[in-house]
């Protein structure tokens, strides 16, 4: 396969993901959105929650909010 044959398979899901400002890179942070969630269902409080995760994905808290709000954002154009 090649670059041009990718990126045309997926044509529509990448011009939904550019127009959206979704990018690459927000790949890295499934995991820790998906372990946010899930502490968030249990019932943990916040702190302890950003703590946690920030520890154990070595990110601060600026980029652990930023990832929530990334992931919590609906997507406006198709």
């Amino acid at each position: 396969m090649t670059h041009y044959e990718l990126l045309k398979s997926g044509e529509s899901l990448l011009n939904t993901i550019r127009k959206n400002g979704v990018t690459a890179d927000d790949v890295r942070y499934l995991e820790v959105y998906e372990n946010l969630e899930r502490m968030e269902r249990e019932g943990h409080k916040k702190t302890f929650i950003v703590a946690y995760l920030c520890n154990q994905y070595d990110i601060s808290e600026a980029t652990l909010y930023r990832v929530a709000n990334r992931m919590r954002r609906a997507i406006t154009a198709f």
